[in-house]
């Protein structure tokens, strides 16, 4: 989708007329405002939860008691729960931390008595900004805006789902240095457009699920119609915190994640740390090249009382929820047969201690394709499995010998290259040979350049981004 206009280049404005609070009251004036939004915007939500977590609180308190004062102890506070989220090789979670830095803002600001001022843009215009944070978007009329340019930002950012979602094309990491008041521009957002990939997908009989990272998530992509979870993150209850979340935590985040999906199914992603998502309350032995080390189902295996825990909690939730969809556990990272066999008899070996008093419980365990050796060794995983997901985004890291952070190397960071289609269609062919659905959660589904390839190369899910 395209858009032109003259530029409309956006300024934060901030009021002071409200009166300074200590650091509890301005959060809990924080909280019951972002609740407000909530009701009226789900996107929110994510950042009551951020508001509502101990860490924050916890941490800002720590500062100040080191003798730094409200607002050094905001600052101190939002840099160190922020630095977790940049170091981690994952769009998603990175996007985060505009959630986390926003919500430290709206804390700020009420310590010092501001309070954010209406920003009056001229109908048509195209809004040009540094950067738009999510508490901007309370300040903004959308209905006025043509589109939207942003320097910094996230293709997954609260901003970007909420501009697509009113069919506002967006565009992030442009340069903005040139553009002045009034010039003529144009965005072009090859993105704003889960609707194509989805016509596409529907037309060929095959599922269109969705890729989340919190309950709400997979509310809002139960609103928008998908046909199911096909990757349900759960970084997000390990990370940035002290310690390790209790069995108990986790099963009520699944039953909620169960029961948000109304029946339809959900594919919850084992714990993927290690690597460059460092675990808080886990030291492991430094490694000189984590990538290659030990995360995924390695760290797991490596510490069971870990994997147990997820599993229990997993299976509990399943048996507990009244919902009658289809609960799949995928394990990431793997490489090798006995990783999977020793999680699906952990599996069987806790279900049966839980069966006699909930009765059977159902769930299917499959791999994540995203290593060359989980595909080279397709057709033995296969028969292990009840079904495969495709990883796009570290397999074409790992086929290319590229990283995909780093700049130098981008060009050979390719997952439509040759090398990359013959993993994918080997992918594929093992599933068929073993009768097991196998779709794709990486980056690339959401990338309307590549459904029809994918689709032709016979994938029977493509899970979106919905943004």
């Amino acid at each position: 989708m395209k858009a032109s206009g003259p530029a409309f280049l956006f300024v934060r404005r901030t009021s002071s007329g409200a009166a300074p609070l200590p650091f509890a009251e301005a959060l809990e004036q924080v909280r019951r405002d972002l609740a407000r939004y909530a009701e009226k915007d789900t996107l929110f939500a994510t950042h009551l939860e951020i508001a509502d977590d101990p860490l924050l609180r916890e941490t800002v308190e720590k500062y100040i008691s080191d003798g730094l004062t409200e607002q050094k102890a905001i600052e101190a506070a939002c840099a160190q729960i922020c630095q977790t989220f940049t170091e981690i090789d994952d769009e998603y979670l990175r996007a985060r931390v505009d959630d986390v830095r926003d919500v430290f803002n709206r804390i700020s600001r009420a310590v010092a008595g501001e309070t954010t001022a209406n920003v009056d843009v001229p109908r048509g215009s195209i809004l040009v900004a540094e950067e738009l944070l999510p508490s901007d978007t309370v300040s903004l009329d959308f209905d006025h805006l043509a589109g939207i340019i942003c320097h910094r930002g996230s293709t997954t950012s609260h901003v970007c789902i909420l501009a697509r979602s009113k069919g506002i094309p967006i565009a992030v990491g442009l340069p903005i240095n040139a553009i002045r008041p009034g010039d003529i521009v144009e965005v072009e957002d090859p993105l704003v457009g889960t609707l194509p990939i989805a016509e596409k997908v529907r037309k060929a009989g095959r599922k269109l699920f969705a890729n989340a990272g919190s309950v709400q998530d997979i509310r809002n992509a139960m609103k928008a119609g998908a046909d199911g979870i096909g990757l349900f993150r759960t970084e997000f209850l390990f990370l940035s915190r002290p310690d390790m979340p209790s069995e108990e935590e986790q099963e009520a985040i699944y039953r909620n994640a169960i029961e948000a999906c109304n029946g339809k199914p959900l594919t919850i992603r084992l714990l993927d740390a290690g690597g460059d998502k460092a675990l808080p309350w886990h030291s492991p032995e430094q490694e000189d090249n984590p990538f290659l080390g030990v995360r995924g189902i390695r760290l797991l295996l490596a510490n069971p009382e870990i994997l147990r825990a997820q599993i229990r909690a997993i299976l509990r939730a399943a048996a507990d929820t009244k919902m009658t969809g289809e609960t799949r556990i995928m394990i990431p990272m793997v490489t090798r047969i006995d990783e999977v066999r020793t999680v699906r008899d952990m599996v069987s070996s806790e279900s049966d201690l839980l069966e006699d008093v909930n009765g059977s419980i159902p769930v299917e365990i499959g791999a994540m394709i995203e290593t060359p050796a989980a595909v080279l060794n397709a057709v033995e995983l296969a028969a292990a499995c009840d079904f495969f997901s495709a990883g796009t985004n570290d397999l074409t890291q790992y086929v290319m010998a590229a990283d995909r952070g780093n700049a130098a190397v981008s060009y050979l960071y390719d997952a439509l290259s040759p090398a990359m289609k013959k993993a994918l269609e080997m992918t594929v062919d093992a599933a068929r040979s073993a009768g097991i659905p196998v779709g794709i959660c990486g980056e690339l589904a959401s990338d309307p350049r590549a459904t029809e390839l994918l689709l032709g190369l016979g994938f029977d899910s493509l899970s979106i981004s919905l943004s």
